[in-house]
């Protein structure tokens, strides 16, 4: 394997390094590589939010993927929705007579589409490639990422000595900035170009998939021109399908900073570098809708650590909020590729654990910029990507937002607030003309509009209700968190207002007196012995709706606001129908008896109330709790156990969530071992499939499942260790926001032994729990608790309060 990667780069077998004596020093919080690249999924990322770089890492022929978070190519005027909501009552009709199938062909012929329409494709800007040559054999090769600078570096030596190439994007500035580095004055030679990606030329691999994204490139790319002067490169290209309101065209610069040497521009936009003592590139992408905004380059100073200099304190101070800390001790200082040799399922390797913690945080942050993360993150290297790696709505967004809030990172989750009001318009049209409602509508898949394209003759996408409700927790749960009452009150509560609008005309009684939801899909799944997707009373809307309606209530009470409207919901909540129970005791998907589960399916949605909370109906229901986590059980054995392909990470994010808001710890672990063992690489990008397909979900999801495992929160009460593994005895977490505006700023575990440090915004009163009964409790006053293991803790607003505990043996 590795002298296929190192052949593949040009590098040497001398190049196999010493564990003991790495060419680059491993960051303290970051990981060294001994690989470069044979795809962009295992290239180097780093971003700033709004620009990507993916760093191919080969240090002969490097290429360095530029993307943009707005780079949604257009692939021609968007399908409005036509109106169909007359055949609304035709559509249940048809679903209460059992005609699943004539209801989703219905929906389908009235949409006028031709098949499933993805909205516009996430794709690259452009590549910098870099061409060089070797004096001898090519060794010491290393590259790293320091995750609390979002800086990469690659270093090789050849007979000459030491080549370095440090890339970061800046916060401050927003361009990249790369840095070419030898070990004298005038050992650069070297060819810069900004130019377009051919990956079956690329990669020397003809293959299907890298056909059909050379094809995609030429049916909408047009007008491509690279450019140089003897201090710049230059890119352009026209979109061949865009229309109004899209992006019209793209441009891509770079200045060229040569110290010593020559440099002579070339007629086909090359750039020959020859003696120089060091090169500096700054590259910016503008995507042009009328007019090119005005360059930035000129007037930045042209030296490396100056530029970074300004950058590591933006990004640095969002990183280290918060760190964790399970005993991997050593083990950090060995690369990549030995941690994941090291780490089987059954024996988690804690270093490799830990890094990929901090990896999910780090790719996350540097992929939020003014939007939320893509499938994709900000990254991509075909221009045919995975399901458009577009925003889907019915699992993969929630998952990689999962943590920005618990995660101590609140700014930014208004990316993702900010994305979805901005959709607002749509979704309105969505509720109108499918179901004649008031309200919004999210989709399954946005990216450049929220339009409901998202379904086929056998897909029921355009059925799924449940988008807005579900945006709707996580703009009130950024009120919990940071306790922002003009927020709740300016944007929180009018968005969720318009979410609740739509179940206000949408649901309808049956003859028990409880609402019917039609129609309805959960998502991508089918009931047993159906061949539709088309059903009602998805458990997911029903959860969905009650917990949009209890928030709007507390929401409303404390703005002192709606006071006509709560008895309206409140009698709403009263005839939700109730969460159901299969003989074989695990939750139903549908809640009614015409509908058995299919459970041998990756989602799990039927589990949504789990997912970030627990409400009270269940978590005092012994039946419910336990139908709950046999449901995570059930879905462990039958979809992910000996599950080769191991299709779609974040369903085991998902488990992971459940099992952590229900206290079960070893359960929670099991989910990590499956997270850990298959689905990263040795980049730390994290994977959609088993070490395949490059997604981001996972990096929000799976820091949120560690985080509620150690740490729980809801509105006045804080659970320290709430599903702690046997694994996990001793450890220390830091930095995690809690709902009521409390973060807990250290927790640390010992055995029986428990320090936390809290803070909170505000005066209050909480209930702090605990794992085991407690033994003792220093630092602060408390008092008795109904429940065992919980303590009354009052914080004062803005001052820390420092406890120790001392639990009883068991």
């Amino acid at each position: 394997m590795i002298d296929r990667l190192l052949s593949a780069a040009g590098v040497s077998l001398l190049a196999i390094m010493n564990a003991n004596a790495l060419p680059l020093p491993v960051p303290d919080r970051g990981f060294v590589s001994s690989e470069p690249a044979t795809t962009w999924e295992e290239g180097l990322i780093t971003g700033n939010g709004t620009i990507g770089t993916n760093i191919l890492s080969k240090p002969l022929d490097e290429r360095i993927i530029f993307t943009h978070e707005r780079l949604f190519m257009p692939m021609g005027k968007p399908h409005v929705p036509p109106d169909q909501s007359a055949h609304l009552p035709e559509l249940r009709k048809l679903i209460a007579e059992g005609k699943y199938k004539d209801a989703e062909e219905l929906q389908f012929k009235l949409s006028k589409q031709d098949g499933f329409m993805y909205p516009d494709f996430f794709v690259p800007a452009f590549d910098l490639t870099i061409k060089s040559e070797a004096a001898g054999d090519i060794r010491d090769y290393a590259r790293s990422v320091d995750f609390q600078k979002a800086e990469a570096v690659v270093h090789w030596a050849d007979d000459r000595g030491a080549f370095e190439r440090r890339t970061f994007v800046s916060r401050k500035d927003g361009v990249a900035a790369i840095l070419l580095t030898g070990p004298e004055a005038g050992s650069l030679d070297c060819k810069l170009k900004l130019e377009t990606r051919e990956l079956s030329t690329e990669l020397n691999d003809d293959s299907d998939i890298n056909k059909r994204s050379d094809e995609s490139f030429k049916e909408h790319f047009g007008d491509i021109k690279s450019t140089s002067t003897k201090d710049s490169l230059g890119f352009s290209a026209r979109f061949l399908r865009s229309y109004p309101g899209s992006i019209q065209s793209l441009q891509g610069e770079a200045r060229v900073a040569v110290t010593g040497g020559t440099s002579e521009p070339q007629d086909d936009g090359t750039l020959v570098v020859k003696g120089a003592d060091k090169i500096l590139l700054l590259v910016d992408i503008h995507l042009i809708k009328d007019k090119a905004p005005t360059s930035k380059l000129a007037a930045l100073p042209a030296d490396y650590d100056t530029l970074l200099a300004g950058h590591v304190p933006l990004h640095s101070e969002l990183f280290n909020r918060m760190k964790l800390d399970l005993g991997g001790g050593a083990d950090h200082q060995k690369t990549t590729e030995q941690l994941m040799e090291e780490s089987t399922f059954e024996n988690m390797n804690l270093a490799w654990f830990e890094k990929q913690f901090d990896a999910g945080r780090y790719n996350i942050i540097c992929a939020t910029g003014e939007l939320p993360p893509n499938l994709q993150g900000v990254w991509g290297g075909t221009y045919v990507p995975g399901w458009a790696s577009d925003y889907t709505h019915n699992g993969n967004v929630p998952s990689a937002i999962a943590s920005m809030l618990m995660g101590n990172t609140p700014e930014l989750m208004l990316a993702y607030i900010s994305y979805i009001e901005s959709l607002v318009p749509d979704m309105q049209l969505n509720a109108k003309h499918f179901y004649g409602a008031r309200g919004i509508v999210l989709p399954s898949r946005t990216s450049t509009h929220g339009y409901n394209n998202a379904f086929a003759k056998n897909f029921a996408g355009g059925m799924w209700v449940t988008g807005a409700a579900w945006a709707s927790h996580f703009f009130y749960d950024y009120y919990l968190h940071t306790g922002d009452e003009s927020f709740l009150r300016e944007r929180a509560l009018p968005f969720m207002e318009q979410a609740g609008l739509f179940f206000e005309d949408y649901l309808y009684e049956g003859p028990d007196g409880k609402f019917i939801f039609s129609p309805t899909q959960s998502p991508e799944n089918w009931p047993e012995g159906s061949t539709s997707q088309a059903t009602f009373n998805a458990t997911m809307d029903v959860a969905s709706s009650k917990e949009l309606f209890n928030n709007l209530i507390a929401a409303s009470r404390k703005l002192g606001v709606n006071e006509d409207k709560i008895p309206v919901w409140e009698q709403m909540l009263a005839k939700m129908p109730e969460y159901q129970v299969a003989e074989n005791g695990i939750i139903k998907e549908w809640l009614t008896p015409k509908l058995g589960n299919h459970d041998a399916h990756r989602h799990s949605s039927q589990l949504y109330p789990l997912y970030d909370t627990l409400p009270e109906e269940i978590d005092r229901s012994p039946e419910l709790r336990s139908a709950f986590i046999k449901s995570v059980e059930d879905k462990l054995e039958r979809y992910w156990k000996d599950n080769e392909r191991g299709f779609m990470s974040f369903g085991i994010v998902q488990l992971g969530q459940v099992s952590a808001s229900l206290g079960y710890g070893e359960i929670a672990h099991h989910c990590l071992k499956h997270l850990v063992y298959g689905f990263w690489l040795d980049n730390l990008a994290s994977m959609h499939n088993r070490r395949s397909l490059f997604n981001m979900d996972i990096s929000g999801g799976q820091p949120s499942v560690v985080i509620k495992m150690l740490v729980f929160s809801q509105p006045g009460e804080i659970k320290l260790l709430p599903a702690l593994p046997k694994a996990w005895p001793k450890g220390t977490i830091e930095g995690v926001l809690c709902r009521g505006a409390i973060e807990v700023n250290r927790l640390h575990w010992d055995g029986n032994t428990v320090e936390a440090e809290l803070t909170s915004k505000s005066d209050q009163q909480i209930d702090l729990v605990l794992p085991k009964p407690i033994a003792a409790i220093t630092g602060a006053e408390t008092s008795e608790s109904a429940t065992p293991g919980s303590r009354k803790l009052t914080l004062p607003a803005g001052k820390t309060v420092s406890l120790k505990i001392t639990l009883k043996p068991e």
